[in-house]
């Protein structure tokens, strides 16, 4: 399982909580959990967990993704993409490493492979 570097995903921060609602983009660079609803583009150079009641129509462009709740786009995960029981992924996800665990929905295409994948922070410089 998906895990920050020092402690498990449950323990990461939220950054939107459940009452947010953002149209735009949003950057981080630390572990961060997502709870409300965005739509347009996230980036970030670390974990970033989508919430059981989080809803995504964005580009995605992260580090590592962990899915509880909803995203519609496309996804990539520079290491590794992980959707949980309850999860739901709808759109194209590029990444080193696939995880869809029993529970989960993934409706879409997925490339997977080492070559595929260009470092969140070299294409955050482009």
């Amino acid at each position: 399982m998906a895990a920050p570097r020092n402690g498990s995903w449950q323990d990461v921060r939220v950054s939107l909580g459940p009452d947010a609602r953002v149209t735009g983009k949003l950057v981080f660079s630390v572990p961060t959990r997502i709870e409300g609803k965005l739509k347009g583009e996230l980036r970030a150079t670390d974990l970033v967990v989508i919430g059981a009641q989080a809803v995504v129509h964005a580009n995605v462009h992260v580090e590592r993704l962990v899915v509880l709740g909803e995203v519609r786009g496309r996804v990539t995960g520079v290491s590794r993409v992980e959707i949980c029981p309850g999860g739901r992924v709808f759109g194209e996800i590029e990444t080193r490493a696939l995880v869809v665990r029993e529970g989960a929905t993934f409706e879409g295409r997925s490339k997977m492979g080492l070559s595929l994948v260009t470092s969140v922070r070299e294409a955050s410089r482009a």
